[in-house]
């Protein structure tokens, strides 16, 4: 049993004190007969060794540690000769325990620039580059290079240490064995961990996920970052169980599982064909997964084409910006936008991070960019871009925000940076200024919104927004016509102040419940797709005896009960009440 990147021991450690626990003998055992480690430092293989005798009872027996030396490997687990390996395997290992570094293999400007003792936030200039950045990029080139040779089943995108380190465990293990690994929670979600998920669905015979937040402040990072528990039996020719997706609660002395669920994974393939996991939350989320998925269409298929383009980067373009009035193309940044909004906040002061936005409120909107850009430093294909009306996403978000998915038409004689990817789009029997603000409407929905919550963590990029299902529509449905006429009145209150912010409301909850018509959601269904927003209505009052509003949710379920059958029931009796307090629908906290 053995763990490719020990450190101090402690996930080895752990599991030769639970031995422990049941016979001191079989701690004693395992750390004679079964315990293995490597790690690139020496210091972590000697804290290794220190660990593992502290699970010895008998402090005089230092037979088994002797034994162990033989299998504690000091050096580089991604560069070391297979023969290693076997030397201490020869079929291979039992098990695979690991929590292996979770660290991107690049290096980067700014991290350069940090390491020479520069003061810097991420977003500033670069006025100059020091020398060792060339060289430490060349260096990584021919690292990377020789990390991979073994390794095939990286995909495409970054090198994270995590994929290789899971990669060599895959190669390291024997028939029959388990892995047991803490990674990020980009290994059931990203574009370039496909090749790591197919083997885990054709070879694991038991396969199960549990995801984690960082809000237990496990490690010292950011308390949104996910990440996963993975348990793998692999077993090649044995009949495969279902994929066992629970999620983890953790406080200072325990981590407990909730929500479990059981993913088919002949229906994961037809849903998700890049295997994908959805963050679905029990049986009822999952149910209500895969009808939404058998109901839609995705934008590569169907009636949808579209181009899609990151119009200039924030980084690598900045040397050709103006700042202040240059008369150049204004800049849009992610800030900017927001649902049916591209003019929502306007630069104040200060760069990157440390930028400072105003807030813009409905009916005063306007674009008032930190960039310019002349238009004949644009390529051709982005000039000719930038003349036409398109659709614009964020794509810096996190399922757990208010709202997760951001989009908005994009103007003529606007260029977007890198943080809001554009959309020219085109839907069959639609012109295409009627496709973007069709595409918009049903984008800016609460149902697509909880589809886009069960694929998304922090980032909204190409590869997920393509997979995430959209309801069938024709362009001849009067429905289909109510929803981009919807989608341009609510566009164009952005800078006219000519509707109230309970008519921009109905609106709003008009769209959404057209959208989950064309799913097919009940009101119960609806219910369920609401539990997923607990942070809307911020600011607005709540009802007598409660915390907090849910002004929003009861707007949208009682104009949905209306719609279904006619009734206005309980929703509707509260939705006017919290009218009366002067609570108002779908309003961002920011705005509140």
């Amino acid at each position: 049993m053995i763990d490719p990147a020990t450190g101090s021991g402690m996930l080895i450690g752990a599991l030769a004190v639970a031995l422990g626990r049941e016979s001191s003998s079989e701690a004693r055992r395992f750390v004679a007969e079964s315990a293995c480690a490597a790690d690139l430092s020496p210091t972590a293989i000697r804290a290794t060794r220190l660990t593992l005798t502290s699970a010895l009872t008998d402090d005089d027996d230092i037979g088994p540690l002797r034994r162990l030396d033989e299998r504690l490997l000091v050096g580089d687990s991604l560069l070391r000769p297979a023969e290693d390996w076997t030397r201490i395997a020869p079929e291979g290992f039992g098990a695979v325990i690991a929590n292996p570094p979770w660290d991107k293999l690049k290096v980067t400007r700014h991290d350069a620039l940090v390491a020479t003792g520069v003061a810097r936030h991420y977003g500033a200039g670069y006025d100059s580059l020091p020398d060792e950045y060339a060289k430490e990029r060349a260096e990584m080139v021919r690292y990377l290079d020789s990390v991979s040779f073994a390794a095939t089943r990286q995909g495409t995108g970054e090198s994270d240490l995590y994929k290789l380190f899971l990669d060599l465990s895959a190669r390291l293990v024997g028939p029959g064995g388990q892995l047991a690994l803490l990674v990020p929670a980009g290994l059931i979600r990203s574009q370039g961990t496909q090749a790591l998920r197919e083997f885990l669905i054709d070879e694991a015979a038991n396969l199960a996920f549990t995801v984690h937040d960082n809000r237990a402040r496990y490690f010292a990072i950011d308390t949104r970052f996910k990440f996963l528990t993975v348990h793998a039996s692999i077993e090649p020719g044995v009949k495969k169980t279902p994929i066992r997706l629970a999620y983890g609660v953790g406080d200072a002395k325990s981590v407990s599982e909730t929500d479990s669920v059981f993913l088919g994974r002949s229906s994961l393939r037809r849903m998700r064909p890049d295997l994908t996991i959805p963050e679905v939350r029990g049986v009822d989320g999952w149910k209500l997964f895969q009808r939404m998925s058998a109901a839609g269409v995705t934008l590569q298929d169907g009636a949808w084409t579209h181009t899609y383009s990151r119009e200039v980067d924030m980084t690598n373009d900045r040397a050709k910006f103006d700042t202040g009035d240059a008369g150049g193309l204004p800049v849009l940044e992610g800030r900017m936008l927001h649902q049916f909004r591209a003019r929502a906040k306007a630069y104040a002061n200060g760069t990157g991070r440390a930028a400072t936005w105003e807030p813009l409120p409905l009916g005063r909107g306007r674009i008032s960019p930190q960039f310019t850009i002349a238009a004949d430093k644009l390529r051709k294909g982005i000039r000719t871009r930038c003349a036409e009306l398109r659709a614009g996403f964020c794509d810096v978000t996190g399922q757990t925000n208010e709202r997760t998915l951001l989009a908005s038409v994009v103007p003529p004689d606007v260029v977007c940076g890198n943080k809001v990817p554009t959309l020219t789009m085109r839907f069959t029997g639609l012109s295409p200024d009627d496709s973007a603000y069709l595409w918009v409407a049903v984008a800016n929905s609460l149902p697509v919104d909880w589809l886009v919550r069960r694929i998304v963590t922090t980032s909204m990029n190409y590869f997920l927004l393509a997979s995430v299902p959209l309801p069938r529509m024709d362009a001849e449905d009067p429905q289909t016509r109510s929803l981009i006429d919807n989608a341009r009145i609510l566009t164009d209150a952005e800078q006219q102040a000519t509707l109230t912010g309970q008519q921009i409301a109905e609106r709003r909850a008009a769209i959404d419940c057209i959208v989950a018509e064309f799913f097919g959601l009940s009101v119960d269904d609806l219910e369920l797709v609401m539990d997923d927003f607990p942070l809307l209505d911020r600011g607005q009052p709540p009802l007598p005896g409660e915390s907090r509003s849910t002004v929003t949710r009861d707007l949208l379920l009682a104009r949905a009960s209306r719609r279904s059958h006619g009734g206005e029931g309980s929703w509707h009796a509260r939705a006017e009440a919290a009218q009366e307090l002067g609570a108002v629908a779908y309003v961002p906290a920011d705005y509140a």
